[in-house]
């Protein structure tokens, strides 16, 4: 398993343009983030050598799931904040369509 180093994590924050860092949430978050895009786009990335795009979606989807995007609406009077993070945007997913699977369906006559 990845162990994320503290350089790893300001490199990937600075990808993210996150300004105040939580470096454990990082550091839990990184490793399980590249397993799943092994997982969905049966990929075997290793944290070594990734694709720049990779990169680039590892640090906004950490961004995105710490909250520091993701602000659906936003209120001043009374101090209102919503938080939505029901998907990944497409801004962030299409990252990895270079890496997605072709699906072939087979048609029959009758």
């Amino acid at each position: 398993m990845w162990i994320v180093s503290e350089e790893q994590v300001k490199h990937f924050a600075t990808l993210g343009n996150v300004k105040k860092v939580n470096a454990d949430y990082y550091k839990a978050m990184l490793p399980l983030l590249l397993k799943k895009v092994n997982e969905d786009y049966g990929t075997k990335f290793e944290h070594t050598d990734l694709p720049a795009n990779v990169e680039i979606f590892l640090a906004k989807a950490v961004a995105f799931y710490s909250g520091a995007t993701g602000l659906k609406s936003r209120k001043m009077g009374s101090v209102s904040y919503t938080y939505s993070f029901d998907e990944l945007p497409a801004t962030i997913t299409d990252l990895l369509q270079y890496y997605r699977k072709a699906k072939y369906h087979v048609f029959r006559r009758c």
